[in-house]
């Protein structure tokens, strides 16, 4: 797969500019602060340099060279993955870093657990980064190699614990005392020395990270911890291990966790001599998609992590990737429900909610058209979601004119979203994937029907009403017509 060609920063507000002057309606004063710059047209049109998996052929959106009924009949909204993406995400990361460091991409399970996804990882060789006793048998039953599993979280259950222990070769992730004492505990009594990384905040506390956080510890907590792993009968210090990024776009930040880390392997081995083979860096680098839009590459990363540890050897480097590799490869193919103008404002209401899709900016899920035609032209819309909630999807898009009748495609929608779904208001949109130039529908209504049912003790009652023919020569209104085809 050709790499995209990234589309920098400085062209957005010439962008911009140029639509509202080309526009069928000017701009009206943006909503949103939050999120990125808002996609242009001509952005819209030539998706494929960013996302070269998808494109308009001859004016159809083609999603891994699936277009029209193939890709979508428009009955009921889709989530849909595209696994082949995710697997050139995946090398791309590890392409990028490999070329500096003997480097383990474990790729973050609990972004996204649909299975052919997973599976598709696997065989391109990536590993497992899981939290919880649900993660680590999601791994095991899709075979993610044990030596190849890093283990995230805290608290862990005795039961859970022993399965942990059984399962030779994982990494076991600590944050505290209280867990390193507890997981000597055990090991002692299976008989086991699981290898062990001590995850550390090695940035200052920032809004997503502070002092308030409960996940990891500070620089003098650290080395009580690393010191006494290195010392213990029972537990194998193996890594350091660090998690303060969300959504990162800039190499300097990614560097400087780099260098910190360094810093602390480097000062523990003066202290008690203590050998750190691992180095983790985490995840938190932001979708593919959002970082080359941005202007930057992963291999700027692996640059600025290579400068940042040029004077460290002798250590594996392991990451965690979890938006890089999912976010970009999905799409949800989303019904248009409704049209809103309010206050000169225009709104489309679409089928799929934020209870699969939630609202982490004002401009979260960039929408394509459908269909793109000569002629048609184009004006500055809303999207939104049909809940009785605030809640919207993208801020100003600027979108052909009937899109209403059409649908729109969302984009950046393959993680964290339904792995965080839930069965509320707009239900859930059917869930399938590509596979061999074909979608395969892995969850569907009846699917959702049986699940509410098992989580509520509710029987729905009939998929479809029985709707009454209309009057003859009664029209209905054309935005209603609109929102029902």
């Amino acid at each position: 797969m050709t790499q995209p060609v990234p589309v920098r920063q400085t062209a957005y507000a010439s962008g911009a500019a140029e639509e509202a002057a080309t526009a069928q309606t000017p701009p009206a004063a943006a909503l949103g602060q939050t999120g990125p710059p808002v996609f242009t047209r001509a952005e819209v049109e030539q998706i494929h340099r960013l996302l070269p998996f998808i494109a308009y052929v001859d004016g159809q959106l083609s999603i891994d060279g699936v277009t029209g009924e193939r890709l979508w009949d428009g009955q009921r909204s889709l989530l849909l993955h595209v696994p082949s993406r995710a697997v050139d995400n995946y090398r791309s990361i590890r392409d990028a870093f490999a070329r500096y460091f003997s480097v383990s991409v474990n790729c973050a399970i609990k972004a996204c657990y649909l299975g052919p996804v997973l599976a598709a990882l696997r065989d391109a060789g990536a590993g497992a980064e899981i939290a919880g006793e649900l993660e680590w048998r999601i791994a095991r039953s899709l075979g993610f190699a044990a030596d190849r599993t890093i283990v995230n979280g805290m608290s862990r259950q005795a039961d859970h614990l022993q399965m942990l222990l059984s399962d030779d070769g994982l990494l076991i992730d600590v944050d505290s005392m209280e867990e390193v004492q507890h997981l000597e505990w055990h090991a002692r009594l299976a008989g086991a020395r699981p290898k062990v990384m001590v995850r550390v905040n090695p940035l200052p506390p920032d809004s997503f990270f502070s002092e308030r956080s409960k996940l990891g510890v500070g620089a003098d907590a650290a080395y009580e911890l690393l010191e006494h792993v290195a010392r213990s009968a029972h537990l194998e210090l193996y890594g350091l291990h660090a998690h303060q990024l969300v959504r990162c776009t800039d190499p300097a930040q990614f560097g400087e966790i780099a260098r910190r880390m360094g810093d602390l392997r480097t000062e523990l081995a003066s202290r008690t001599g203590g050998r750190v083979s691992a180095l983790d860096l985490g995840g938190g680098i932001e979708a593919r998609y959002l970082l080359e839009r941005a202007g930057h590459s992963i291999a700027d990363f692996a640059l600025a992590a290579r400068d940042a540890l040029a004077g460290s050897d002798g250590f594996e480097l392991l990451l965690e990737p979890g938006r890089y590799v999912f976010g970009d490869a999905a799409v949800v193919l989303s019904r248009i429900l409704g049209t809103k103008l309010k206050e000169g404002q225009h709104w489309h209401i679409a089928e799929v909610g934020s209870n699969l899709l939630p609202p982490t900016s004002d401009r979260a899920y960039p929408p394509l058209p459908l269909r793109i035609a000569d002629g048609t032209p184009w004006k500055r819309t809303h999207i939104a979601d049909p809940t009785p909630t605030p809640a919207r999807l993208y801020l100003d898009a600027m979108l052909p004119a009937d899109i209403a009748g059409e649908g729109i495609a969302l984009l950046g929608t393959g993680a964290y979203t339904a792995v965080r779904a839930s069965l509320w208001n707009a239900g859930l949109p059917d869930i399938g994937f590509i596979r061999d130039g074909a979608v395969e529908i892995v969850f569907d209504r009846k699917a959702q029907d049986e699940a509410f049912r098992a989580l509520y003790g509710i029987e729905l009652g009939p998929m479809d009403a029985e709707l009454e023919e209309p009057q003859a020569g009664v029209a209905e209104p054309l935005r209603a017509r609109q929102a029902c085809h």
